[in-house]
């Protein structure tokens, strides 16, 4: 096993070694957009390639990187020359949007070829950061760190200069040379180009970055972050106010954070969502202390859900937090390893409990890995532990996962991604034990179910009117405990990318399921499209629909859908409207269509400008006729640093009377101390 593994990883990794030196300098260049004459004595990096749309051809605009060091900070210009000056897009948005013309890089500082960070800015200045892991297949966008960016339009296209503080972001200390690779998205010809080899039938690889040569970062300095937080909240004619802590510890290879009682005001609640499947629906995590860092923890099989912290109840309240701790870290280059700990208050039925989670992952060959994740939960009534192994092996267009974990029963898990220009293969099994119980901690609904999965198929680069064209067949066993034999569908799909930006997905599905004591067929399909993003409007379509099925909401047997409808309207640089509109059909028995459920999401976006935003979004409900509405206006007064005022509104329309069931008015503040 270990020589075929081998093997696959020689066979299938490719390296394009291209190089730039981090020229060190006393005299400092002003970040202003202007490049002035001394970057012209630094390394310049030249010659960029399509991504896409035409993988592999030269760019078509030119662009020159330079880069530069002093023991504190790292800086980086790019020069993007334009043959149409007057078309480059500049679109003012809230920070963490890249829309419009735009330019990042990406620096692996452990020279795992693993994760890296990412820095974006577009031609209005607008900051966009993120952490990769997972050689490119994870982006975490909810990262902020401490750098600095202005822009400049000129005559022959637009200037970007950035500076990024080594004590923003962690490192191994002991090394000269980092992965990097520079990017430039041209908007309006849809246009991805890259400094070192990038593939479209892999997207943006850690793997495949250049080499930064005779990088020499100050290893003493630690960097402290402090954030204390003062909220105001009015609500039912009284107010309400509250302090929190944040803070956080920076060394050169790790990093400890801390928070108590922290507020989560800012963040979107979640979208509300039709369930007609017995499975719990997952949350993504949208909260920033359990977000940053969260790489570390991640496994195949989640056995830590941080959403179970500081959980909504049914009632709508959320079970407050009391303190937190997190420290992540990386040893010998090698190891990296993190503990999370959280305290939550008691609140009616819910006990106070303390939630715990380490995790320690061993770097192996050049870009796998193999950890063990240990997560649990206790109070005064009962406690909950889980434990698992987990094994990674990774190239550019290969992606093994393996994990076993161990409750009261047991669950295994193995999955294989293989993407090489012409053809895609993916495969997964799983099974979980009818006693593998990790509700309170982890995300497991599958209690007592076996599935394998695999697809197959060939793909298609730049051929005739499209850029990419898929097409492949799928198939699908489950059981479940206590079930009399094999569940099963077998499905056949195609994906097409037109040259012009717009996209279609078909995919057609015939099964048979066993639920509620019958075994049943099935006929479903689900169909997609999109239109070029580069435009002022943008639409996107999903629908599905089945022949007949088990609605556990309604309990019975009958045909089912969905469908999804988004519009986006670019009315000028710095105001978007959107519009997201969602039904649910539901038919009875006799096939008789019993209700049509209608979700709108109407979304204004104006930027005052990069650092003012407002905000106005309503959830118009048809289904539970409970209707929201918010207005959030901020204002990101200097790096990290926020002012938040919120009116949130929920209307009851049950009775047909459009009543005011609750208003709430917030108002905070968030300061960042660093040094």
């Amino acid at each position: 096993m270990y020589w075929l593994i081998i093997g696959l990883f020689l066979i299938t990794s490719t390296s394009q070694e291209k190089i730039i030196e981090a020229t060190s300098v006393r005299a400092l260049p002003n970040i202003d957009g202007f490049i002035e004459e001394l970057w012209t004595k630094a390394d310049s990096a030249v010659n960029f390639s399509q991504w896409q749309p035409k993988e592999c051809k030269l760019s078509t605009e030119r662009t020159v990187i330079y880069v530069m060091q002093d023991k504190k900070n790292l800086y980086i210009a790019f020069k993007c020359y334009d043959s149409d000056p007057g078309k480059v897009s500049v679109r003012v948005a809230p920070r963490d949007n890249w829309s419009g013309d735009h330019v990042w890089v990406i620096l692996d500082t452990f020279g795992d070829k693993t994760n890296a960070y990412e820095f974006c800015v577009n031609a209005a200045g607008v900051q966009f950061d993120a952490k990769i892991s997972q050689d490119g297949r994870v982006f975490d966008s909810s990262w902020d760190g401490i750098w600095y960016s202005a822009v400049k339009i000129t005559d022959h296209g637009y200037n970007v200069e950035i500076k990024i503080p080594f004590k923003t972001i962690r490192f191994k200390p002991r090394i000269t040379e980092w992965g990097i690779n520079f990017f430039r998205n041209i908007y309006r010809k849809c246009e991805d180009v890259s400094w070192a080899l990038t593939k479209q039938s892999e997207g943006i690889r850690v793997s495949r970055c250049g080499i930064l040569k005779g990088i020499q970062p100050d290893k003493t300095g630690l960097h402290l972050e402090i954030y204390p937080v003062s909220f105001m909240r009015y609500e039912e004619n009284s107010i309400h106010s509250q302090m929190g802590l944040d803070l956080k510890w920076g060394f050169p290879a790790s990093q400890f954070s801390l928070t108590t009682y922290p507020d989560f005001a800012q963040i979107e609640a979640d979208l509300y969502t039709i369930n007609l499947s017995k499975y719990e629906i997952y949350l993504e995590e949208k909260r920033p202390f359990f977000i940053e860092g969260r790489e570390v923890f991640d496994t195949p099989i989640y056995l830590f859900y941080s959403r179970r912290i500081g959980k909504r109840l049914y009632t709508g309240e959320e079970i407050p937090i009391m303190g937190g701790a997190k420290y992540t870290g990386c040893s010998f280059g090698r190891v990296n390893f993190g503990f999370v700990e959280a305290y939550t208050d008691k609140v009616e039925y819910e006990s106070k409990s303390l939630y715990s989670v380490g995790r320690v992952k061993l770097d192996i060959l050049q870009n796998s890995s193999v950890g063990f994740l240990y997560s649990g939960v206790r109070n005064e009534e009962n406690k909950e532990d889980v434990g698992g192994i987990d094994f990674t092996f990774r190239t550019s267009e290969l992606h093994l996962q393996s994990q076993l974990a161990k409750e009261k029963g047991y669950a295994e898990f193995i999955k294989l991604d293989w993407s090489a220009r012409k053809f895609v293969i993916r495969g997964k099994y799983e099974n979980y034990d009818e006693n593998f119980d990790i509700d309170r901690i982890g995300y497991a609904p599958w209690k007592g179910c076996t599935n394998y999965y695999i697809s197959a198929g060939p793909q298609f680069i730049n051929m005739g009117p499209f850029y990419r064209f898929t097409i492949g067949i799928a198939g699908e066993r489950t059981k479940e405990v206590g079930e009399p034999g094999w569940g099963y569908w077998i499905n056949g799909w195609f994906s097409l990318n037109f040259k012009n930006n717009w996209g279609l997905y078909s995919r057609f599905y015939k099964g048979k399921n066993y639920e509620i004591d019958r075994w049943y067929d099935y006929y479903s399909a689900r169909t997609g499209l999109w239109s070029d993003y580069s435009k002022p409007i943008v639409i996107s379509y999903n629908g599905w629909y089945t022949t007949y099925g088990f609605n556990y909401r309604m309990w019975y047997f009958a045909p089912m859908g969905t469908n999804n409808l988004n519009l986006d309207w670019r009315v000028n640089p710095s105001l978007t409207l959107s519009l997201d509109m969602s039904n649910t059909l539901e038919w009875n028995p006799d096939e008789e269509l019993e209700n049509v459920s209608w979700i709108l999401r109407p979304i204004l976006q104006y930027a005052l400008t990069k650092d003012i935003h407002l905000r106005i979004y309503g959830e118009p409900n048809m289904d539970t006729h409970i209707h929201q509405f918010n207005t959030l206006f901020s204002y990101n007064f200097r790096p990290k640093s926020w002012v938040y005022l919120a009116l949130n509104e929920t209307r009851d329309n049950i009775e047909g009377k459009m009543s005011l069931k609750e208003r709430i008015i917030v108002a905070k503040i968030r300061y960042l101390f660093s040094m």
